[in-house]
Formats: structure tokens, sequence, C-alpha cells
């Protein structure tokens, strides 16, 4: 553990990383791919008191037919505040957000994808009762005593591009699948700290080849000093064919969004109950 300049508190190095930023601590948590299969004999007799391995507790958390490629089990951010309460991005919680009852791709994009993939082993799997594209719609895992409460105030962006020192930064996979070469979906968690304040931005990023893009972001603010947080969570999505763009943007989260309709918006700020 050491100290910065300023005063905040960096906690490293290893797998989990933090930095204290006023009344908040910012804690990443880093570890390697889950696997593919039971690593601790869970379905064999056992002592009731063991742990099921990252696995079985996503076999059993989850009731979804599959799993994508890359679940990064282990990994995590948490927002936590001094008097208590936080709000953390784990891959288990964003994939229970997952639809497991439906196909969510529009129907006529679903139907001209198949029929192009006609002999695509990989286009069987749409006609599966579940989202195959592992599209979330995860805003974080809030813990009391914070909790969510309505408002009109937003995030000011264009604050958020002037250069500032970047006192702390991290970059957190949850999941990701390449949809068997057809495209990528990928959950990640990005934090930054600046002396204004701390920004975080959840992204899940979809792209069906042929069919279509589509962005779900969160993004959370805290101005230096503040008690609470703004969050704001967008859906953004257009058919491939009507992008103006190169396609090396279309395969760029970062650069995509910008370019997709806003479909969805929710907006709510994050506040310690007394």
């Amino acid at each position: 553990m050491s100290m910065t300049s300023s005063g905040e508190e960096v906690v490293s190095p290893g797998k989990d990383e933090g930095f204290r930023f006023g009344d908040w601590k910012l804690v990443v948590v880093k570890s390697h791919i889950m696997g593919s299969a039971c690593t601790n004999s869970c379905s064999s007799p056992t002592e009731s008191n063991q742990q099921l391995c990252n696995f079985c507790r996503y076999e059993q958390e989850l009731s979804l037919p599959s799993l994508p490629d890359m679940v990064f089990a282990d990994n995590m951010l948490e927002v936590q505040h001094a008097e208590g309460g936080s709000i953390n991005f784990t891959a288990l919680d964003a994939l229970k957000c997952v639809n497991n009852q439906q196909d969510t791709l529009q129907v006529a994009h679903a139907n001209a994808w198949k029929e192009a993939r006609a002999d695509c082993e990989f286009a069987k799997k749409v006609v599966k009762p579940y989202d195959w594209t592992y599209t979330t719609d995860y805003r974080g895992t809030l813990k009391p005593p914070l909790s969510s409460i309505p408002t009109t105030e937003r995030i000011d962006l264009d604050k958020l591009r002037v250069r500032e020192e970047i006192k702390f930064y991290d970059e957190v996979f949850l999941y990701e699948d390449e949809l068997d070469d057809n495209g990528s979906t990928r959950c990640v968690v990005k934090v930054r700290v600046m002396p204004s304040g701390f920004f975080v931005v959840l992204r899940h990023y979809l792209r069906v080849d042929m069919v279509l893009v589509r962005v779900n972001d969160t993004r959370l603010y805290s101005p230096a000093g503040a008690s609470y947080v703004l969050r704001e969570s967008s859906t953004r999505e257009a058919p491939i064919q009507s992008l103006e763009v190169p396609h090396s943007v279309i395969c760029d989260p970062d650069l995509v969004w910008q370019y997709l309709p806003v479909i969805r918006e929710d907006i709510d700020k994050l506040i310690i109950e007394s």
C-alpha cells in the first residue's frame, strides 16, 4: 500500500488494486478466464461446506443453455463509499440480465442472417429460446445504503473531454465471445479518476456481421467531494447496412457508438441513504 503525492491511497500490486478518492474507494479485481468444465469435483459427494468452483456456480445460478467462450468469473470493479454501500460490476450479474427466454434480434434481421448462412453450424443457435448474443442491460449491482433516486441531472460529457491528469485508470473484462467468427459480443467496464472526479463506463458491445451493431452503455460520474454518483444508461443500435462508416469503425466499440441512434435511455442518481 502506498500514497500518491496528493494523499490518495493506492493498494498495489497483485490481484486486487484499489484507489481512494475522497470518501470513495475504487477496487479492481482481475484474474484469468474461467475454465469450461468443473475444476473441483463439485458433483462428487463432499463436505457440505465446500464451495462450488466458478464453472458450477455459474451453471447453478444462470439458466442459459450456454456461456460466452471467455468469462472472467473473478473479475470485478467495486465502487465503495466510506459510509457503507457500493456499486459493483461482475460477469455473473451481467449474465443474469441476458434474456434466457427468447432471441432478442429483430425477426427480419435474424431470418436474413440465417438465410445468408444456411450451411453455418452457428446459425442453428439462433432458433434456441435465449439471446445467443449475450446482450445485457446490466447497470451494476447496488448494495445498501447506496440507493437510486430519480434525477434530471446529467453527466457533463464535454467537461470529461477536457484534458486532465489521470490519477488512476483500469479496464476490466467481464466476458467476450466471437460468435463463431460471425461477429463479436463483449462486456467491459473501464474506470478513470481525475482531479475533478471519477468516471466509470460499463459497455456491452454487439456486432452481428451483415445484421446490426448495438451498444449498451452505463456511465457513472461523481464530482470531487461529492457523496453521490450520477448514472446514465443508454441503448444504441442500427442495421450495419445503414451505417456509412468504414468497417474498422464498426468493429471499434469506442468509435461506433457515436454513429448509432439512441433507442432507450435511463437516468438516476445514486445516494447514500441516511
